[in-house]
């Protein structure tokens, strides 16, 4: 039985181990760390993973070719068809994605993939690192796509879940800009002028919303009171993620459309903002 998209973008382990075996499941291992450079993990994927799971190489697919990592935007609509065929996604499959990386790197696939319309995607919560502390079932079977199963899912772009520079630059009063980055980048180095934030941006770091012990999202009561304090009486209808390039924004995503709000990812966030030396910068907390 295939999860009807209700809205919810997240999985919890329990209801995963329910449905694994079923025909129009596609779990997707999208492991690996951020770093320098960024690298993915089919070494961890081969000594064990989620039954029927295949591995997703996270700094190559759903992401803008020949482009460091920090600086990639979402792939292109041509090659985001590709992406979809070569995976096996249908319109009726129920995609679930998981990561063992605070949920950003599944959480950047899966705004990926709804940005160019498929929305029955869900992210495992808590991430492998859940999965293995409850001792949940392991393989160690190598999984692949066969060429008799190319996926028939059409893109069709949501521009609205993504917001580009000048949409960031020129955004109104009562858009929100959240940046998701800890408060050290937040702040930025006086010695370099072009670390901070984006004017305005108001921190709010992704871990704030996972709870420190299990890795999971916090409860939905649990979210709503974290963002009312940060947002300090602005409304939550109007939101722009942010973050260091795009991934740890997704994490506020994922909260957010857990509340049931939707919000859209500034693409490449402040790596690309810095980049363009005619546009200011702060430094300093809000």
């Amino acid at each position: 039985m295939s999860i009807v998209n209700d809205g919810s973008p997240l999985i919890s382990a329990n209801e995963l181990k329910e449905m694994l075996g079923e025909e129009n499941i596609k779990i997707f291992d999208i492991r690996g760390k951020w770093g320098s450079p960024p690298t993915s993990s089919h070494d961890d994927y081969a000594k064990g993973h989620i039954p029927g799971a295949i591995y997703l190489d996270w700094v190559t697919h759903f992401l803008e070719p020949n482009t460091p990592v920090n600086l990639a935007s979402v792939a292109s609509q041509a090659q985001a068809q590709d992406e979809f065929k070569v995976l096996g996604i249908s319109p009726n499959d129920t995609v679930v994605l998981y990561d063992d990386y605070h949920h950003m790197l599944a959480g950047r696939i899966w705004w990926a993939m709804r940005y160019w319309g498929f929305l029955n995607v869900k992210v495992l919560n808590g991430g492998w690192n859940h999965w293995s502390a409850e001792n949940l079932p392991i393989s160690v079977d190598i999984n692949i796509v066969e060429a008799i199963d190319e996926g028939a899912f059409i893109v069709s772009q949501q521009s609205h879940l993504r917001a580009s520079v000048e949409e960031v630059k020129n955004r109104p009063d009562n858009v929100s800009l959240i940046d998701a980055r800890g408060p050290i980048n937040y702040q930025g180095n006086p010695s370099d002028p072009r670390s901070g934030h984006v004017p305005g941006a108001i921190n709010l770091p992704y871990s704030d919303l996972l709870d420190t012990e299990t890795g999971l999202f916090k409860d939905a009561k649990s979210l709503e009171s974290v963002f009312n304090e940060t947002l300090q009486g602005k409304g939550k209808a109007n939101l722009i993620t942010s973050c260091g390039a795009g991934y740890a924004g997704t994490v506020s995503l994922l909260a957010l459309k857990a509340m049931g709000i939707e919000a859209s990812l500034f693409d490449g966030s402040f790596s690309v903002w810095k980049e363009n030396g005619a546009l200011p910068i702060e430094q300093g907390s809000a």
